[in-house]
């Protein structure tokens, strides 16, 4: 009967122990502030992704912000907390994490170390940092990347006040060992695997969605143009890193511009740093394109493709500004602007441009001269197949440019001593080109030809081919970007652009400037209807000409217009209209 009654009592303790046993199997992941935050409607939130195994328990704890506050701004949570979703935490006083609370500061320890008490105090010799010059366009984020530092430890070092709202120009680069003096730096995994917020398009509208649910949205009041450009240098190559901030600057100066036009009143710019999101999925869940009436960039084909979508879903127009690999996302987009012309549509465009001269003037001849060997090639196809598709006819001549001289009796033959001769010299070969030129020129100053020539437009940075004779043969090329130093409205932005930023613009700023010009114009003079207003519209601007053509029947539109620029004999550079 005793061991019964023990054996009874043991069993009884071990049901027990059960319950116990299966609650410490779960045990919450830790949980590290977020350095991520976003600005909605004037209130700062941090973007924090849930991890497996944390709970709003812990979560909540961390951020030192209760429970009930957390689900009052992610109505998704009712739903349950679930591993890769994105909590808006409000900003409070963020409670230290585990380990830095265990580490005491200064004034937490009462006692001196030994050595401290032992030896007299010595004069520190000071030390030298490395110097480094902040761009304008860099923040203080920015120069912690980097260089792999803090941005707490960059404040101290420099004793700078964040709050005077002063420019930072130099500034010292603390090393390893000040920073580690840091008690406050946060904790950086360097080799931790960025994963995308939001798995898939679907997922990303369901977020959209409930953010738009949560937060007030835009029904009323300015249009607000969206800007998304990754500003972050030190993530990027130099050159992505120069014509990011160019290209900005350019629209700032277009702003400034507008503005003493009076035509900004009406318009709110509001600019997304996409470098501060992992993914362009993100950025668009966090609400940052909250009410946008017009979206330029991203820049990447890659960062684009969502910001696409998102625009299509709620009729967008969505500029691409810089990459022409884009043309791909207009098809089946009505809502979808390419900026850059394609420069595969160059030969089109000066052939077009010959035969609606040709048809008006009975007077001319067309002749092709190519380089013997290249029939097959696609630039050469392409040239006679335009060609025939506007009904032109054309003489051609093929020759080896190394069989020597004299072949300018030859090539005269296949050219009209009464006719003006309009030539076409599809190629890039620059020893053909120039040599093809020398003949002509020949012909025509020796022989009374009257010739003008047509070619593409990369000739203009070739440096062997002798300036005197696209003058003399009146040479004509289709630019995608043709920028007039002798116009008044050129000078006029180079001078305001040196004065803002103390530097001279680049091909970049002038895309910026040009973009925002064109559509706060487009958008004041035609409302939200602008998108249809403005097809078939074609307008010069200081760079670039614009004429938006759709790609397809609903589909969006490309940029078809080109610079058509001539060399003429008074040794001037014309753009022809």
């Amino acid at each position: 009967m005793r061991l019964l009654t023990t054996a009874l009592c043991l069993l009884l303790l071990a049901a027990a122990a059960v319950p116990y046993a299966s609650a410490q199997d779960f045990v919450p992941a830790p949980v590290e502030i977020s350095q991520d935050k976003v600005n909605v409607n004037g209130e700062i939130f941090y973007l924090h992704k849930v991890l497996p195994k944390q709970t709003l328990y812990s979560i909540s704890k961390a951020y030192g912000v209760p429970t009930d506050a957390i689900q009052k701004v992610n109505p998704s949570l009712t739903e349950g907390l679930k591993a890769g979703m994105l909590l808006y935490i409000p900003q409070a006083a963020a409670a230290p994490s585990a380990d830095n609370s265990r580490q005491p500061t200064v004034e937490q320890s009462s006692e001196k170390p030994k050595a401290e008490t032992e030896k007299p105090q010595r004069t520190v010799k000071k030390k030298k940092y490395r110097k480094y010059n902040v761009k304008w366009y860099e923040t203080l984020d920015d120069v912690a990347v980097k260089f792999n530092v803090t941005v707490e430890a960059l404040i101290a070092l420099n004793d700078i006040d964040t709050a005077s709202g002063k420019r930072i120009r130099g500034i010292m680069i603390p090393d390893k060992e000040f920073v580690s003096s840091m008690q406050s730096a946060p904790s950086v995994h360097e080799d931790s695997e960025v994963t995308p917020a939001v798995q898939s398009e679907t997922q990303s509208i369901a977020v959209i969605q409930e953010l738009e649910r949560t937060f007030e949205v835009y029904d009323e009041g300015p249009y607000v143009i969206s800007v998304v450009l990754p500003f972050n240098a030190s993530r990027l190559t130099d050159d992505m890193n120069a014509y990011t901030a160019d290209f900005y600057a350019g629209i700032l100066t277009a702003a400034g511009e507008l503005k003493e036009k009076g035509m900004m009143e009406q318009f709110v710019l509001n600019t997304v740093d996409l470098s501060r999101y992992n993914s362009s999925w993100e950025m668009i869940a966090s609400g940052a394109l909250k009410g946008s009436e017009l979206i330029i960039g991203p820049i990447s084909e890659r960062d684009l493709q969502p910001v696409a979508a998102f625009a299509k879903s709620r009729h967008i127009p969505v500029v691409s500004p810089l990459d022409p690999n884009t043309a791909s996302l207009a098809e089946g987009n009505p809502y979808f602007y390419l900026f850059p012309p394609q420069s595969d549509l160059a030969l089109a465009h000066l052939i077009d441009k010959m035969s609606g001269d040709s048809l008006q003037d009975t007077a001319s001849s067309i002749t092709i001269i190519y380089e013997s060997g290249t029939d097959s090639t696609d630039l050469t196809l392409e040239t006679f197949a335009e060609l025939k598709d506007n009904g032109l006819q054309f003489n051609t001549f093929t020759y080896d440019f190394l069989s020597g001289r004299g072949i300018d009796s030859l090539m005269s033959l296949s050219l009209n001593p009464h006719r003006l001769n309009k030539v076409l010299i599809p190629s890039m070969n620059e020893a053909f080109i120039t040599d093809a030129l020398r003949n002509l020129n020949v012909i025509k100053s020796s022989r009374n030809y009257d010739i003008e020539v047509y070619g593409l437009s990369r000739w203009k940075n070739y440096e062997t081919i002798e300036l005197n004779y696209l003058h003399a043969l009146d040479l004509r090329l289709a630019m995608s970007y043709y920028i007039d130093y002798n116009d008044s409205l050129t000078v006029e932005f180079i001078n305001r652009y040196r004065e803002a930023f103390n530097t001279e613009p680049t091909d970049f700023s002038y895309q910026g400037y040009d973009i925002l010009t064109f559509f706060v114009e487009a958008m004041s003079t035609y409302g939200k209807d602008f998108p249809s207003a403005i097809i078939n519209e074609r307008k010069s601007l200081l760079q670039s000409d614009v004429l938006f053509l759709p790609v397809a029947p609903g589909s969006g539109c490309e940029n078809r217009a080109f610079k058509d620029i001539c060399f003429t004999k008074g040794w001037t550079v014309v753009t022809e209209r």
